[in-house]
């Protein structure tokens, strides 16, 4: 975690996080922090024009390390993917569809709140087609419930007709059960 104010890095040291004392819009914060050997980058500044600039001076360092950015105000969601986010999370809307939701179902935003959350009993994953599913359906796979499949550049609901014969390129999307804890 790259942070500058002391409170924050205090209680991120204390949870086990590794932490750096420094400014994430610079190249030499980010490049000691090692972002380039990083599997992931998550932005959230608190302020868009601060996490734009990081992604901006992210995606010099590390072209191919994924960005995954919060933005607060929609008009700069396009911004943010402009200047290499793959990712751009609006809490906002996200929280305006989880209050539309509610209001055509009494569980579906509960389940929505269930997958979002960090210790809910589902979670989404995303992983590549295995050798053994290659020609068979989405709704055949075995480790949990296909919901999705990015082929090249098309993205494939369940219900498409495609939906019924994997590719070897595919990415697939699916809900599976979180594992259980011990003591929950």
């Amino acid at each position: 975690m790259i942070e500058q104010r002391d409170d924050a890095l205090l209680d991120a040291q204390e949870r086990g996080v590794a932490v750096i004392d420094g400014d994430a819009t610079h190249s030499a914060t980010l490049t000691a922090a090692k972002l380039t050997r990083a599997s992931a980058l998550i932005v959230a500044a608190g302020r868009d024009d601060t996490s734009i600039l990081i992604v901006l001076t992210a995606r010099r360092l590390a072209p191919d390390v994924p960005i995954s950015v919060v933005i607060r105000s929609e008009d700069n969601e396009p911004l943010a993917a402009q200047a290499g986010a793959n990712t751009v999370i609006n809490p906002a809307s996200f929280a305006g569809l989880l209050l539309a939701g509610s209001t055509h179902g009494a569980h579906l935003a509960d389940y929505l709140i269930d997958l979002a959350a960090a210790d809910g009993e589902v979670e989404l994953c995303e992983r590549a087609v295995t050798a053994d599913e290659i020609g068979r359906p989405l709704s055949s796979i075995a480790t949990g419930l296909g919901v999705r499949i990015y082929r090249g550049e098309r993205v494939l609901g369940f219900w498409d007709v495609e939906a019924g014969s994997l590719q070897s390129s595919d990415q697939i999307v699916e809900i599976v059960p979180r594992p259980r804890v011990a003591g929950r």
